[in-house]
């Protein structure tokens, strides 16, 4: 339900992805009226991303961007400005509230640092948690445009995986990983057991992308215990009471498929 009158948020837009797709639908979801400030080519200039070169044109990404918003949101009130500083129309007076990945919250702390010093209360800053990739990496424009990922976040080439499992769960294992991914390179190794002096060469030249470690905690009751680590970030272990190999494969394809969290709010 909208809780404010105006919603602003800002960005470049490029390769219009699930993670911005996120942003604009918590937009919507809380702003009667949603503002969307687009940066333009000669900001860009001034503050350039990794292969700028292949970032699209002011005018191709607000068309694509125009038509997401008309094909999702067709009987709502938005506009779409042009963003050539670092604040755009989130510091004039009538907006309620800005919403930003959480990876810009500083932007957010920016622009309220702005509006007080112009005489302008703060607003809201709606927080909308990143959406990760296949890999476990947030989705971003940089790596689509690298060849990375694809808009949606599935991974474009194999994904390197070490597993950290005791041999009575490879098997399910390896069926959820290959559930998810395409072709995974998994590496396999015993819970606790220290890498070999191969291993951390392999380890070194070839880094693994997702690190999946299950232990076995009670063998007549079949409790998995199950931590992902992935950098940057990290999955709280969980423990999975699993009577089959079933229910184990199921357990690791929910954790390797993390759904994003809601937006929070914050002054």
């Amino acid at each position: 339900m909208a809780r404010f009158p105006v919603v602003v948020l800002g960005g470049t837009f490029d390769r219009l992805h699930v993670g911005h797709e996120a942003l604009l639908s918590s937009a919507f979801r809380v702003g009667r009226k949603v503002g969307i400030g687009l940066t333009t080519t000669e900001f860009l200039r001034g503050r350039p991303k990794p292969r700028t070169e292949l970032i699209a044109s002011y005018r191709a990404r607000r068309r694509a961007l125009a038509t997401w918003v008309r094909r999702h949101y067709p009987d709502r009130a938005w506009w779409i400005a042009p963003l050539d500083d670092g604040f755009g129309r989130s510091v004039e007076p009538g907006v309620s509230a800005l919403v930003v990945s959480s990876d810009t919250r500083e932007g957010a702390r920016a622009v309220n640092r702005e509006r007080r010093r112009r005489g302008l209360p703060p607003v809201v800053v709606v927080t909308v948690p990143l959406v990760l990739a296949d890999d476990l990496q947030p989705v971003s424009s940089r790596r689509i445009r690298a060849r990375i990922i694809d808009r949606r976040g599935r991974r474009l080439s194999r994904i390197p995986i070490h597993v950290r499992a005791p041999s009575a769960a490879r098997p399910a294992i390896r069926a959820a990983l290959e559930a998810v991914y395409r072709s995974p390179r998994i590496r396999w190794s015993a819970p606790g057991e220290p890498p070999s002096a191969s291993q951390r060469d392999r380890e070194r030249r070839c880094p693994s992308e997702i690190d999946l470690e299950v232990r076995l905690r009670s063998r007549p009751y079949l409790m998995w215990s199950i931590a992902i680590e992935a950098s940057p970030i990290r999955l709280p272990e969980i423990r999975v009471r699993a009577r089959s190999a079933e229910e184990l494969e199921r357990s690791v394809r929910e954790r390797i498929r993390p759904s994003p969290g809601h937006s929070r709010a914050s002054r």
